[in-house]
């Protein structure tokens, strides 16, 4: 043997920027022998064996098994091998379209929380809005009048959203529908979630135009009463409702950890 061309264990677990411990362990689940052990038990490690290493990390860091990996070294296969690389790179941009949408979640809960601690609450005032498209998918109005009923249908909602693929989009609020707004009747019935190019289902359209905007926090019912006051004072002041009323969620659980209580945007266009 010649000894120079050899590392120690720690001398080549310094070279990898890794543990003694991991190079035990790979040699344990014979993905990386040492190149040479002597009757003693003394382990080392040929230089070259980095490039063994550095592949080895790139792997796990893309997501392969420590099985997969020993598979493909005990094949020794280039075409094997070819297929393992296309496997991570698929894997890897599934991972990052999922990156993307957790980043757009994230985004859109700072745009929400910056406008929940923001917002002037219980006061009525009128804004221009852009056209939105929303995906709407229907829940069960009288479930939705308790807190444990909203939460099981916030989570029938989410899981219909994971379904088509989207792991990053909670609700973004709430529809009453017009004939039920009109009458002040805060029967919450469909939730809704932004419309992306590729969505199917019910897809519609916010309409742009003028609105009457409401911010207010409290429960349920608080939530009802004053979505009530909203309306009656549209119709003391001869201002109409046009179409649906939509009460986004601010996400305000993640400020005060309940439940219960939360902070909603209710909006309907007016004129």
């Amino acid at each position: 043997m010649k000894t120079e061309t050899f590392l120690k264990t720690g001398e080549f677990a310094r070279l990898c920027h890794t543990t003694k411990e991991t190079l035990f362990h790979y040699d344990r689940e014979g993905i990386l022998r040492p190149r040479y052990v002597s009757e003693n038990g003394y382990r080392r490690y040929g230089v070259e064996q980095y490039f063994d290493f550095d592949l080895i990390t790139l792997l796990k860091e893309t997501g392969s098994s420590l099985g997969e990996i020993k598979s493909y070294r005990d094949a020794c296969d280039p075409h094997a091998y070819l297929r393992l690389l296309r496997e991570r790179v698929t894997v890897l941009r599934r991972e990052r379209a999922r990156l993307v949408r957790r980043e757009a979640m994230l985004e859109k809960l700072v745009t929400l929380t910056e406008e929940a601690l923001e917002a002037e609450y219980d006061v009525l005032f009128f804004e221009e809005r852009e056209p939105e498209r929303i995906l709407v998918t229907p829940t069960d109005s009288e479930k939705m009048r308790s807190c444990g009923g909203t939460v099981e249908c916030y989570a029938t909602c989410l899981a219909h959203d994971m379904e088509r693929g989207d792991d990053a989009s909670p609700p973004l609020g709430m529809v009453i529908p017009e004939e039920n707004a009109r009458n002040a009747d805060f029967r919450l019935c469909h939730f809704f979630t932004r419309a992306e190019a590729e969505d199917s289902g019910d897809i519609r359209e916010i309409p742009g135009g003028r609105y009457a905007v409401l911010f207010h926090r409290g429960e349920f019912s608080s939530q009802a009463m004053a979505f009530g006051a909203m309306v009656a004072k549209l119709k003391k002041d001869g201002i109409q409702l046009q179409g649906d009323t939509y009460i986004y969620d601010l996400m305000s659980y993640f400020l005060t950890g309940s439940a219960v209580e939360y902070a909603a945007k209710h909006i309907v266009r007016v004129k």
